[in-house]
């Protein structure tokens, strides 16, 4: 503690500046990474960087383990568009925002192109995060897969009906959650991990944020959240990384 308040009182000089130097640095040059959960498929455990069923960071590798500490900022929905048999990522548009497209969001989307190919339609859940126990690491992206879905749904519902102590609503950047991975397997045998435990979701309220994780943290990232969603990859095919996943229907839930 005392080399932590010594190292501050060095480094007060760079209060007075803070911020300043990236007045020319835009937010399409700034990566997102994503967080995802380590896969079989998954190129940090084909190369033995670690083990299946660990969050980590998609941009730099980090691997935080099986249990992680989250605040969600914001929250989207996209269509995103992927050519049959893992031919590859096609496109990603607002929900409601390709026209042709077959089915619904309880039963398999599809889409046939101006070639005539039919392609899979997803529609997908974006979290805009960021990990109170890694504030460096700065914001991520936490997606839905069809595998997670369920357990997605739940912790959405526990967010929506969150109230504060005085009995009102809370808003959705209002707390910590904690959430960790475990086995699961879909119809079909295959194995895979989820936000699961024991079958239900494993995402348990943890508390609420303070005041100065919501004006430093969350208040700018909401500022920005539009742009900065808009950046997200949703090339990189975490469905099919997580290929033993179930295709079960998509259920929908209303956007926060």
């Amino acid at each position: 503690m005392k080399e932590e308040t010594k190292t501050q009182e060095v480094l007060d000089f760079l209060d007075a500046v803070e911020g300043q130097g990236f007045e020319n640095m835009e937010q399409d040059q700034i990566a997102i990474p994503r967080l995802n959960i380590s896969q079989a498929l998954s190129e940090v455990v084909q190369n033995g960087h670690m083990e299946q069923g660990h969050f980590y960071n998609s941009l730099t590798g980090k691997d935080y383990g099986t249990t992680i500490q989250l605040v969600v900022c914001c929250f989207q929905k996209v269509w995103v568009e992927w050519k049959k048999n893992q031919g590859g990522y096609v496109g990603t548009y607002p929900i409601g925002g390709l026209e042709g497209v077959t089915g619904d969001n309880f039963k398999k989307m599809e889409h046939k192109d101006a070639d005539g190919n039919i392609n899979d339609v997803i529609e997908t859940w974006n979290y805009l995060v960021f990990l109170p126990e890694h504030l460096d690491d700065g914001l991520m992206v936490f997606s839905s897969t069809r595998g997670n879905l369920k357990y997605l749904k739940s912790w959405n519902t526990q967010m929506r009906y969150l109230r504060t102590p005085t009995g009102r609503p809370a808003p959705l950047f209002s707390s910590i959650w904690e959430v960790s991975t475990g086995k699961d397997t879909n119809k079909a045998g295959n194995k895979y991990f989820s936000c699961n435990k024991d079958g239900k979701s494993s995402f348990v309220w943890k508390g609420w944020v303070s005041k100065d994780m919501f004006t430093t943290f969350i208040s700018p990232a909401r500022e920005t959240a539009e742009q900065t969603l808009a950046l997200v990859d949703n090339s990189q095919d975490i469905q099919q990384i997580e290929s033993s996943e179930s295709s079960e229907p998509i259920e929908t839930v209303e956007g926060f």
